[in-house]
């Protein structure tokens, strides 16, 4: 490695480390206060909090790393602009073919390092939110229900109980209003009550005892009691919290191989394979993106007259929103089948790296290295 790819290196390396670290943070706020209701209850520890970030790290390095690798081409390459070093090194016969070669290998590296996290850690951290979240949701009702208090933090469910045991977590004197079914909604009282969780964690179980059922249908008139001497109750953990406690969505909690093998199972069945085929490709481009980037960021960041880091921002914004904006019209056009899945996943890429083709050419040809 010779002098000057180990000096460009460094000017990459450190802002990329800064930014990744410093989006890495925004992200967590940002997803932290979308489920403050989940993650602020009583009964969160900060265990809960450590494991959270631990399965979230991996999925949020997915989405900081290409946005904080061309903010660092385009600030740091545009630092040796301003400071007019690029001009010394035109100078000495270094053109902007050879600049490219240090922010190319960066790029490969982050790939790479990006395929093996959206193929192994990613969904394996996704799938700990989804059963950390659940595990949260059953100790914030064990916990948040109190005596003589309607705990209405659950959708379409209302909780009451006149006496809640701090020992063991029995309820007694319950009520419980169900209203999934807005067409029939359900009263149900009883004497005692306690709630659990199924093996999985993703359903609230309440098991009551000595109580009835009231049942009425809002479209007529008819109106029934049931008498039990025990019952239970089932809820699922996900809807009865809504968008609240969803972090992801169920394609990025599965791995290439079970997408695969989802997709051939609904081909099987007759269904659609496409979301799941269209979802394994969108995150092969979102690892491959790097490379666009390299491709497009260097010869913007070397072309460039001086414009102080405020353009750098403003290209590293507009640049990332296209290319979040191309990926999903292609990815919409790849679901609907208008374009074949492997083409859709990597069409914004191919883009990106034929316009920074353009730009390289023309920085090459008016030989300006500003």
């Amino acid at each position: 490695m010779t002098r000057i790819s180990r000096y460009l290196l460094k000017e990459l390396l450190v802002p990329l480390g800064v930014w990744v670290a410093f989006m890495f943070l925004l992200l967590f706020v940002m997803q932290f206060l979308r489920g403050t209701d989940v993650l602020l209850g009583s009964s969160v520890t900060v265990l809960d909090l450590g494991r959270l970030v631990a399965y979230l790290t991996p999925h949020f390095l997915m989405m900081a790393l290409p946005i904080a690798f061309l903010l660092a081409i385009l600030l740091g390459l545009g630092r040796l602009g301003e400071d007019r070093e690029l001009t010394a090194l035109q100078a000495l016969g270094v053109g902007p073919t050879r600049l490219l070669f240090a922010p190319l290998g960066v790029a490969a590296a982050l790939s790479v390092l990006m395929l093996v996290i959206t193929s192994t850690a990613q969904p394996w951290g996704l799938t700990g939110v989804k059963e950390l979240v659940s595990e949260v949701i059953r100790k914030n009702v064990v916990g948040d229900v109190k005596s003589g208090t309607f705990y209405e933090d659950l959708s379409d469910l209302t909780l009451y109980a006149e006496q809640v045991s701090s020992k063991d977590g029995k309820w007694t004197n319950v009520l419980l209003h169900d209203d999934r079914e807005a067409n029939s909604p359900l009263l149900v009282l009883a004497h005692r009550g306690q709630v659990g969780t199924s093996s999985g964690g993703e359903v609230l179980r309440f098991a009551l005892e000595d109580g009835e059922v009231h049942r009425s249908g809002r479209a007529s008139e008819d109106y029934s009691v049931i008498h039990f001497d025990r019952a239970e109750i089932s809820v699922g953990v996900g809807a009865s919290m809504g968008k609240r406690g969803r972090f992801t969505s169920a394609k990025e909690e599965l791995t290439p191989s079970e997408l695969l093998q989802a997709a051939s199972e609904a081909e099987a069945s007759g269904g659609d394979a496409r979301g799941f085929r269209m979802a394994l490709h969108s995150r092969l481009g979102g690892a491959l993106a790097p490379i666009a980037f390299a491709l497009l960021g260097t010869p913007l960041a070397i072309g460039r007259r001086q414009a102080g880091r405020a353009w750098g921002y403003l290209l590293t914004l507009g640049g990332y929103v296209l290319y979040y904006l191309l990926s999903r019209a292609f990815e919409q056009l790849g679901q609907q089948g208008k374009l074949p899945a492997p083409v859709a996943g990597q069409l914004a890429n191919v883009v990106f790296m034929l316009v920074g083709a353009v730009a390289l050419y023309r920085v090459s040809r008016s030989g300006t290295v500003r």
